[in-house]
């Protein structure tokens, strides 16, 4: 922590005054601070034009106002101590904290005498000092709520149109908020590093394939005509959190036999399950779910095993929120169409006499556990 703050931070005297600390950087971390503010004309000025715009940037209030809006709540709250210290002296600060602070020039780090300073220069200081910080926090706390949609459609959908982003926004607020917003706010998530994708209208989950175009395609396709799944606002927003699923009563079933009988390591079980949560949100198929457990290191101790595992993750498939399915379960779908078999679009994943058991090489252990090699027991 504390070496990671000392390498972005000026070593020598603390400064306190703007147009000092700009004059004292490289033109290289002057054209930086410049990009990242988006300042006119930047690549055909030199060093000291670069301070003298970067000086006038970062005193005029309207802009604080537009930087410190975009702040996630751990960033704000650093915002008062700021402002009201002369410096924040603390070696083992979090680097995220003040970092975003620190990229566009509100605040700069200094290490002294064995002492980290990381403080708002004066200038920076008069100027934030003339908004109305209670309104702001308002404000700040509604862009907040709308990133948090933001992120959890995308967690919780993989895909949704921004229309229909903004029909569950509205559905659970007084205030309506346009699609034009809605997509602000997604570009600001995204200049912020948020791994989201926003294309023709259209939000994305960045994770999925990478952002391979025919991939998102083909979920936004998958998806075509499905209602979707819109909890009450306090369980949407859980799912702002990407570590957060629906724990449901089949993977807490699974979880409770791989702890019985596979593995007593409760954090490594717990990863697998994130795994297979993730996996049947995705549609894989039961070998790539199998194969789950070999890379997790969770050996199968018998066929029997083997088959009751492929049982609760044949359950777990059909209870999970799936993507494609618009964040229903295939039990929900099934259940919504009229007049069908209520195991209509269930998937069992393996016929009930199909003797399915991990990829075993017949030189390897036999997955029972009788010690002998898989040619020479199960594999005969």
């Amino acid at each position: 922590m504390e070496e990671r703050n000392i390498q972005h931070a000026i070593i020598g005297d603390v400064m306190t005054r703007l147009p000092e600390i700009l004059q004292s950087l490289t033109k290289s971390r002057l054209s930086s601070l410049a990009t990242v503010n988006q300042i006119s004309g930047r690549s055909k000025m030199k060093k000291e034009e670069l301070a003298d715009a970067l000086s006038a940037y970062l005193t005029d209030p309207e802009q604080l106002k537009s930087i410190v809006l975009a702040t996630d709540g751990d960033e704000w709250a650093l915002l008062e101590p700021l402002m009201k210290e002369s410096s924040i002296q603390d070696n083992a600060l979090p680097f995220e904290q003040y970092s975003y602070y620190l990229e566009r020039g509100l605040v700069f780090s200094f290490f002294n005498e064995g002492k980290l300073h990381v403080l708002m220069p004066e200038e920076v200081k008069a100027a934030a000092a003339t908004l109305d910080l209670s309104r702001l926090k308002q404000e700040h706390d509604s862009s907040q709520e709308i990133h948090e949609y933001i992120a959890a459609a995308a967690h919780l959908y993989g895909v949704i149109k921004l229309d229909k982003l903004v029909q569950i926004f509205n559905s659970q607020h007084d205030l309506a908020m346009t699609e034009e917003e809605l997509a602000q706010a997604a570009a600001e998530m995204i200049e912020r590093g948020q791994n989201i994708i926003l294309h023709d209208g259209t939000l994305f989950n960045g994770f999925i394939a990478g952002g391979d175009e025919s991939k998102l395609a083909e979920l936004a396709e998958s998806q075509s005509g499905k209602p979707y799944y819109v909890p009450d606002k306090e369980e949407l927003l859980r799912y702002a959190d990407f570590a957060y699923f629906e724990m449901t009563p089949q993977l807490d079933e699974l979880q409770t036999f791989v702890l019985n009988n596979m593995s007593k390591d409760k954090e490594l079980v717990e990863a697998l399950m994130d795994d297979i949560q993730l996996g049947c949100a995705n549609k894989s198929s039961m070998q790539e779910l199998i194969d789950l457990f070999d890379k997790r290191k969770v050996p199968f101790k018998s066929p029997v095993h083997a088959q009751r595992i492929i049982s609760l993750l044949a359950e777990v498939y059909n209870n999970t929120r799936m993507w494609a399915n618009a964040g229903h379960t295939l039990v929900e779908v099934s259940a919504m169409e009229e007049g069908s078999d209520s195991q209509k679009g269930l998937v069992r994943l393996v016929d009930d006499n199909e003797n399915v058991i991990p990829k075993v090489g017949r030189n390897e252990p036999c997955p029972c556990g009788s010690g002998l090699k898989y040619k020479k027991c199960h594999g005969k």
